[in-house]
């Protein structure tokens, strides 16, 4: 058996090339079908045919799988506005980290290459939030167990891919490939959400704004314009991305000691920010400052930091007081930190939130996973919570998992944070520190600022670079050297 194992293995090496050749023709086959008209299974027929091949390189090289589950995170909303059929891509993206996982065992057992988890806090920690999910099952308030298997499918699909991060980041090498693929991944989210302020929806994207009466009520500005949503699936998601982004491509911009990497990321930040305003995402301004503020209170005793304060301080001064009335995009932005009087949206998610009050002192558990918002009318439809949206990552984790449940998400989010932090005062690696505060300020931002208001972790493509993220915090410290090489 380990005999055929290495003569497949080398057969797909050989092959490796032409199937990635492959899986792209089908990817622009998807498009040509697309844009051409052609019917809808052959477009699903293309789908079949390049995640077949992704699977076939993934059994030779899990790097790749992992790397291609990423991209399709990134791109799950644009390919179906394009395809305008309800594809099960997001099934397909979850059931990969099964995929991967499944594979990472095979390879261990004929490598004979024992897999091993660290034994660190925060994998405890991590483990405890699943235990409690499946804990959840027991929940008397639930009614629906269709509604926690649903759940709990993509909780363990997120602790797959939690265990492969940890095998693919052994060295610095993989660490520092996953930063780079991740900003330029943003960067270009962002670059698409500027061409559409700039030029203008696609065909696609416009049909699918305007065909739904309701969508364009949700995305339209004050003056007609509308807020942009690149790739994603609407103009949050996209606004909450490039807030987190901006302030790790801004870190790693001041971290850096090469003038290339410093004006390349600076111009990451800036089109990041550009991206993040014309998503009209008020909650965005609030998470890029917080990143920011936390940066700077770790890195205050340096000259370059007090310069930043400085001078976004100013930045910020100009943008609230400038005499510029007539900019969608900049009105937007002073409604973030000068709320109107009448504030609709904010008046309904406080009205929301005094509703649930009653219930959540009662129950310390929640009502049960999948019982709040949409989800809640699906999965249990004569529930308290059904139909009451969370609109937001920590309401809807108090609603459905109780106090109990949000302080063990909020301590462990705490835990990621402060190990960064700690252990940024305490490496000596100039490359890691640089790490450590970019996953402190953008966890910070995402996770604890930005999931008070808005989806966050829970979103794609947010949450794979969330898990990954503590992943990376739990192997960086191993690798604390002072003179480590960029070999390694």
């Amino acid at each position: 058996m380990q005999g055929f194992y290495k003569i497949t293995s080398k057969l797909m090496f050989s092959k490796r090339w032409m199937t990635i050749c492959y899986a792209s023709v089908c990817l622009c086959l998807i498009c040509l079908s697309t844009i051409s008209g052609m019917n809808k299974l052959t477009i699903i027929a293309a789908i079949g045919a390049f995640v077949f091949s992704l699977l076939v390189l993934c059994i030779h090289d899990i790097k790749f799988g992992f790397y291609s589950m990423l991209v399709f995170g990134f791109l799950l909303a644009f390919i179906d506005r394009m395809s305008g059929s309800r594809l099960p891509l997001y099934s397909i993206v979850f059931l990969t980290p099964f995929a991967l996982f499944i594979f990472l065992i095979i390879r261990s057992i004929f490598h004979h290459d024992r897999f091993k988890i660290d034994r660190h806090l925060l994998v405890y920690g991590y483990f405890i939030t699943v235990v409690y999910a499946v804990f959840q099952l027991f929940n008397p308030q639930m009614e629906s167990l269709v509604g926690w298997i649903s759940y709990i499918r993509q909780s363990l699909s997120l602790t797959a891919l939690f265990l492969v991060s940890l095998y693919l980041f052994q060295n610095l090498k993989s660490i520092r490939f996953f930063f780079r693929f991740i900003l330029g991944a943003i960067f270009i989210t962002a670059l698409y959400g500027c061409i559409q302020q700039w030029i203008g929806l696609a065909p696609s994207d416009r049909i699918w704004v305007y065909s739904d009466p309701h969508i364009l009520g949700l995305y339209s500005l004050p003056g007609g314009s509308i807020r942009k949503f690149s790739f994603l699936t609407d103009p949050a998601n996209f606004g909450t991305l490039m807030a987190s982004g901006a302030v790790g491509s801004l870190i790693l911009a001041l971290e850096s000691s090469s003038k290339k990497i410093k004006v390349l990321l600076g111009a990451f930040t800036a089109i990041m920010f550009l991206g993040m305003s014309y998503s009209g995402t008020r909650t965005a301004n609030i998470m890029l400052a917080a990143g920011l503020f936390l940066y700077v209170l770790m890195t205050l005793y340096q000259r370059k930091t007090r310069i930043l304060a400085v001078s976004v301080g100013m930045l910020f001064l100009f943008i609230m007081n400038a005499p510029i009335y007539g900019n969608p995009t900049i009105n937007r932005f002073r409604t973030a930190f000068n709320a109107p009087s009448n504030n609709a949206s904010l008046d309904t998610r406080l009205i929301n939130r005094e509703k649930i009050r009653p219930y959540l002192y009662a129950h310390p558990f929640g009502g049960g996973v999948n019982t709040t918002g949409v989800t809640g009318s699906k999965y249990n439809p004569h529930h308290a919570l059904a139909g009451i949206p969370p609109d937001s990552s920590l309401v809807a984790n108090l609603m459905e998992n109780g106090w109990v449940g949000l302080a063990i998400h909020l301590i462990f989010l705490f835990l990621i944070v402060a190990f960064s932090v700690h252990y940024y005062y305490r490496c000596q690696n100039h490359e890691i520190r640089s790490y450590y505060a970019v996953i402190a300020a953008m966890l910070f931002s995402l996770g604890l600022v930005g999931g008070y208001a808005q989806y966050t972790l829970a979103s794609v493509p947010q949450v794979f670079v969330y898990i990954p993220f503590i992943a990376i915090t739990i192997r960086l410290h191993t690798l604390d050297k002072p003179q480590l090489s960029k070999s390694n």
